[in-house]
Formats: C-alpha cells, sequence, structure tokens
C-alpha cells in the first residue's frame, strides 16, 4: 500500500511542485500591489484565489500522502 501511495504523491509532486513555484512567484508580485496600484490589485484577485485554490488542492493531498508513506 505504501507503493501506492508513493506513486500517487511522486503523480501530485508533478503537478504540485510547478504551481506551487508559480503561486509564489504570483503572490511576490500581487501582494504588493495594494500599495501601489489597487485597481490592478482588485482585478487581479479573481486569477489569483483560484491559483489559491489550485495550489490548496494539489498541495494539501499530497502533504497527507506523503506522511503515510514515511
Amino acid at each position: 500500500m505504501k507503493y501506492v501511495f508513493a506513486v500517487i504523491v511522486v503523480t501530485l509532486n508533478l503537478i504540485n511542485v510547478p504551481l506551487n513555484m508559480l503561486y509564489m512567484k504570483v503572490q511576490k508580485w500581487y501582494l504588493p500591489m495594494w500599495k501601489k496600484d489597487k485597481i490592478v490589485y482588485f482585478a487581479f484577485a479573481p486569477f489569483y484565489w483560484v491559483l489559491v485554490v489550485l495550489t490548496f488542492i494539489f498541495g494539501y493531498p499530497c502533504e497527507l500522502l506523503a506522511k503515510f508513506v514515511h
């Protein structure tokens, strides 16, 4: 059963790692927009939150399954 979890974790990480890196880059750009330009901040908010949700959807199960593997 551990091997099945390991394969699932590796597959999820193939999606999660690049998605998480994209999230960190977007977050680094997006959060300072609150002080720089509020129009861009609110215009980009739906896309940012979709990225947050996708990162959570792929990252949280990956973390849980990784605990079962170890």
